[in-house]
């Protein structure tokens, strides 16, 4: 089955570049649009899905993403999602739960102040994110370890000539970013939700179309607050790449999604239609009465110069609808965030190529803060769990007014690969003036480097990728060394991740 990130999404990007795949459909990404079941030609088919084991080991600090179903904890991690396909005439069906185990040791964490904290929430909440700018993102799920399992990569699918419809809960990948996508990504659980979408992407004289519109259901975590009413919240988005007729490497694109508050437990059908509704200005105007809605809106391009083996891409996101055109205008930057990219391939012999790939992601606060009220990204006025799913960031992994640069370079041969990359990681740096932060304030930074690689054997792919990182200045804590000199608390992690797959079945 198709992974969203990892080894099986890269050798795909790294075909399309050599002109071996088509681009088309590559920004609209789930397990069910790029796996093809055994026996598809026929009228029907049934069968297993061959697993798909993951081991991650985190010596420090937790450090997970674009991890799906598991919070990569301290200690050791584990994740197997296995099941079923069934295939009967325009039905088409994976049962693919996820049963994850996570050790969860104890590490250094601020709790929730709850001498203040109105409404109630657990001391695990995030403390750097009180009402207004509120988000459900706890620092640790918890001081046990966890047990749990997923529907995972599940989904259901009725093609009907051009078009599919269907449900599931597998994740969605909008967006042509490698390591971060803004809007949604695979790095918080799938929610359940309804979709219809374009078939396949649909070619046309005035160029080529993919669309998908989906409707589902988020959930709070257990750690976020005492309020049992509001646990459920809806989110309706809709996404729609173009490539024109004269070249089908470049690809245009936009997404929506807009996510509203609950107080029921029954799937939210009625709100398929919020997308194409106004949520007001909650952050500009706060006189107001917030809508019980938020949203976020992105613009992305992909180019893929296949002679040359190099594709360029960008995702730009505003998270604030604009007042006016005047007001765009004026400040087009306004509560943006965005991501840039690049990756180029180049043979080394007949089953051998090297590749070098670079991302920039940046969804710290914009300049317009010295003029005008700007939220921390991913954070909500009006809905106070934010764009999260069970706790983690629907959208881009690094977080909440975060921002990030990887670089890598990996010889990729037939049956392996091996690699080296370089990494960097501002957290949360939104917060860095809010009060709850020491008086010494130091930006928290992870620096890291590592080396990955894999090997398949008899259709079995085993992947290892081992990381060395440096945290500065941990969750903003820094001290006194002498007068005009102040230091930080500064933490070592190691992170070993394992995971054997079967790469088999890829469009």
């Amino acid at each position: 089955m198709f992974a969203l990130t990892g080894e099986s999404e890269e050798r795909l990007r790294l075909d399309q570049l050599l002109g071996r795949s088509s681009t088309a459909g590559f920004e609209i990404r789930t397990p069910s649009r790029f796996t093809t079941l055994p026996g598809d030609s026929a009228r029907w088919s049934i069968g297993l899905l061959l697993p798909r084991v993951r081991a991650i080991r985190n010596s420090g600090l937790p450090y997970s993403l674009n991890q799906d179903d598991l919070w990569a904890s301290r200690g050791w991690n584990g994740a197997i999602t296995a099941g079923a396909y069934f295939h009967y005439g325009p039905v088409r069906a994976l049962i693919a739960p996820t049963a994850v185990s996570e050790q969860n040791l104890d590490f250094q964490v601020i709790p929730y102040p709850q001498q203040f904290a109105n409404p109630p929430r657990s001391a695990w909440a995030n403390p750097f994110h009180p009402l207004p700018e509120s988000i459900d993102l706890p620092l640790r799920f918890g001081n046990r370890s966890r047990r749990q399992v997923f529907p995972g990569q599940s989904s259901v699918t009725v093609d009907a000539a051009n078009v599919a419809f269907g449900g599931g809960t597998e994740n969605l990948w909008w967006g042509p970013g490698v390591r971060n996508a803004i809007a949604l990504s695979d790095n918080a659980p799938g929610f359940p939700h309804l979709f219809a979408q374009t078939r396949r992407p649909w070619r046309t004289r005035a160029g080529t179309f993919d669309a998908q519109w989906i409707v589902g259901q988020l959930t709070e975590s257990a750690f976020f607050d005492t309020n049992s009413t509001n646990n459920k919240r809806s989110l309706s988005g809709i996404v729609a790449a173009w490539s024109p007729p004269g070249d089908s490497g470049l690809t245009l694109g936009v997404t929506r999604l807009v996510m509203a508050a609950r107080s029921g437990a029954s799937f939210p059908v009625g709100a398929a239609f919020d997308v194409l509704r106004t949520v007001g200005h909650p952050f500009t105007d706060s006189t107001t009465r917030s809508s019980g809605r938020d949203q976020l809106f992105t613009a992305f391009g992909r180019w893929v110069f296949v002679p040359a083996g190099f594709e360029a891409y960008v995702e730009w996101a505003r998270f604030e609808e604009p007042l006016s055109l005047q007001d765009f205008l004026e400040y087009p930057g306004h509560s943006e965030g965005y991501t840039l990219g690049f990756q180029w391939a180049h043979p080394l012999a007949t089953d051998r190529h090297f590749q070098l790939q670079g991302e920039a992601s940046y969804l710290e606060p914009d300049p317009s803060l010295r003029l005008r009220p700007v939220a921390t990204t991913y954070t909500s006025r009006s809905v106070p769990q934010g764009f999260t799913e069970r706790g983690q960031t629907l959208g881009a992994a690094i977080g909440p007014g975060a921002s990030s640069q990887w670089l890598a370079g990996d010889v990729f041969a037939r049956r392996w690969r091996a690699g080296v990359y370089l990494s960097r990681i501002r957290w949360d740096n939104g917060v860095l003036f809010e009060p709850i932060v020491p008086k010494f304030r130091r930006q928290d930074v992870t620096l890291s480097a590592g080396a990955r690689g894999s090997f398949t054997w008899h259709g079995e792919r085993l992947s290892v990728d081992f990381a060395h990182a440096a945290r500065y200045n941990y969750l903003f804590q820094a001290f006194v060394l002498k007068p005009g000199l102040a230091g930080g608390i500064d933490l070592l992690n190691n992170s070993l991740s394992v995971t054997l797959s079967t790469p088999v079945g890829i469009r």
